[in-house]
């Protein structure tokens, strides 16, 4: 359970009710088990797990020097992004929901520099009606996640996408979908449903530089499917 310079940390990003955690602990790891939820602490929790109820993004703020491992599991998708859509004239607007019809409408046109290099390189709108998320909110989470960490591992596991596939035209339509009582229905951020988004996992990779090596593979329990994937960053 230890590696050199300190004790292992697990620290389990979006745990939810801590089955993970929970499953470490039962299988007797002298491992450091650390959750992070917006949820409070479940009861009955393995009173070796320790909790920190926030926001991740903000709380990764204030922890460094970890040694061990990270998991963000269908975490990121869960962090909101801006989408946007091609006009006739290839011109991008933000896509924004009407509040009476509950309509994704295209919106203003998109300005932003930062956004338009985001997209630029990860994302190039080509083609008129095509969607598009802009994925820097979920690089600059796992900024900050992997930022915890001095040495270990990082590992996140989403529904997602590379830039070939999105070039490829496979996501043209996007992939913004609401979510409530486990049944999709128009993703209105009202707080009336869940919003979730595939994950640029190529983009989220480079968004951690210090990483020593990078392995992003696919895992599919469905025929003909391929948009669950892993992200697994090395740091020493």
């Amino acid at each position: 359970g230890d590696c050199p310079g300190g004790p292992l940390t697990v620290i389990d990003v979006g745990t939810g009710a801590g089955g993970l955690l929970t499953r470490l602990a039962t299988a007797g790891t002298d491992a450091r088990l650390v959750g992070i939820d917006l949820r409070e602490r479940q009861a009955g929790l393995d009173s070796g797990i320790e909790w920190i109820t926030g926001d991740a993004r903000k709380v990764a703020g204030d922890i460094r020097g970890i040694r061990g491992v990270i998991v963000a599991h269908e975490f990121l998708d869960d962090i909101p992004c801006d989408v946007v859509e091609a006009d006739e004239d290839g011109r991008l607007r933000r896509i924004l929901v009407d509040p009476i019809s509950r309509e994704l409408l295209p919106g203003e046109l998109l300005h932003d520099p930062a956004d338009l290099a985001w997209l630029n390189e990860w994302w190039p709108v080509t083609r008129p009606l095509m969607r598009a998320e802009i994925g820097r909110s979920r690089d600059v989470a796992w900024t900050a996640l992997t930022g915890m960490l001095d040495t270990g591992a990082a590992l996140a596991i989403d529904y997602g996408h590379t830039r070939a596939e999105r070039v490829a035209g496979t996501w043209d339509g996007g992939t913004l979908v609401g979510y409530r009582n486990g049944r999709a229905v128009t993703p209105v951020a009202d707080g009336s449903c869940n919003l979730t988004a595939h994950v640029a996992i190529d983009s989220v990779a480079a968004a951690a530089p210090r990483a020593q090596s990078t392995r992003i593979a696919r895992w599919s329990a469905t025929p003909g499917r391929s948009d669950f994937v892993s992200l697994v960053q090395i740091f020493t």
